[in-house]
């Protein structure tokens, strides 16, 4: 497993997504939630291989409170959280009201996580205008760095056209982004490439489209048949190179210099090994990967933006 230094922390190549441990998440989750004992033993096999990161948001259901009731119960706990925060259309507008906002927010993911200081804390930005978040955010992030309420501060950015927003923003630190075989407007734009730049820590989520790349192109319903032909020409890149589709979808994300982290969430233990096999696997071969960014040129926004979605 590899790792990248940022300020006093090593964050994990591989970052546990812990959605699922607190609601359903994914187009492709048929199991649900997992028990308790069976959340606190992936928790548990997650620090055995190497996963350090953690990523949480006050929004998932129950996932802070599985991850702060693992880390009370254990002397090393869970050393590299990162949390979310929202701000409520009503007080975007409003410096004061929006920080009175967020510091309850926060504080309250601080005690659900049984925790004094969040390693990483990032907007949970929705469909506001970035414009507009810009105002306010930063010295909100200044003010809980401050207050010694967190150590990194930043974005979880939900459209491509946020970043450059906040490409020069000091203290924007971290962002996550959206960004996988289909969606590679980060890197047609140059924008994943100017994060790196300019120092941020990156993370990515949805390398797998939210599970779509494991759906059968020929049970895809609503606006999502739209992807039959992606999913058919992605499963036959896959064969070209002999990768199963989840090692060719996630050795296209990896091996981007500018990404730092990979958030991938599981159900089970097994899903975890599968995805440490996965951040170990090989590269795609140079011939196959010559020609994926054409392959995948025009791939609908209903497709790669699942807020569209219309099953």
């Amino acid at each position: 497993m590899k790792y990248t230094a940022y300020h006093a922390y090593q964050f994990s190549a591989l970052t546990l997504g812990t959605a699922q441990l607190g609601l359903p998440y994914g187009v492709s989750n048929q199991t649900g939630i997992p028990a308790p004992e069976e959340a606190r033993e992936m928790l548990a096999y997650a620090g055995e291989v190497g996963i350090n990161t953690f990523d949480t948001a006050r929004t998932y259901g129950y996932s802070e409170n599985v991850l702060g009731s693992y880390s009370e119960k254990h002397d090393s706990g869970l050393s590299h959280i990162v949390s979310k925060f929202k701000i409520s259309a009503e007080n975007m507008m409003d410096q004061e009201r929006a920080w009175r906002e967020v510091l309850a927010s926060v504080k309250t993911s601080l005690e659900t996580l049984k925790i004094s200081r969040l390693p990483v804390c990032l907007l949970h930005k929705g469909a506001e205008p970035m414009h507009e978040v810009m105002q306010i955010l930063p010295e909100i992030l200044r003010r809980l760095k401050s207050e010694g309420l967190i150590d990194i501060g930043g974005v979880s950015a939900y459209f491509p056209e946020d970043i450059p927003y906040f490409l020069e923003e000091p203290d924007v630190e971290a962002t996550q982004v959206p960004l996988n075989i289909f969606d590679q407007r980060l890197i047609r734009s140059g924008n994943l490439d100017q994060l790196h730049a300019q120092g941020k820590l990156v993370f990515v989520r949805s390398v797998f489209l939210q599970g779509l790349f494991f759906m059968q192109p020929e049970h895809l319903t609503g606006n999502l048949q739209n992807a039959k032909k992606h999913l058919k020409k992605l499963i036959d890149l896959a064969g070209q190179a002999e990768m199963s589709v989840a090692q060719l979808a996630f050795s296209f994300v990896r091996d981007l210099p500018a990404v730092d982290s990979i958030v991938v969430g599981a159900v089970n233990r097994q899903q975890i090994s599968e995805n440490v096999d996965l951040i170990n696997g090989p590269a795609i071969p140079r011939e196959i990967s010559a020609g994926i960014a054409e392959a995948f040129l025009q791939v609908e926004e209903e497709v790669i933006t699942p807020g569209l979605w219309k099953l």
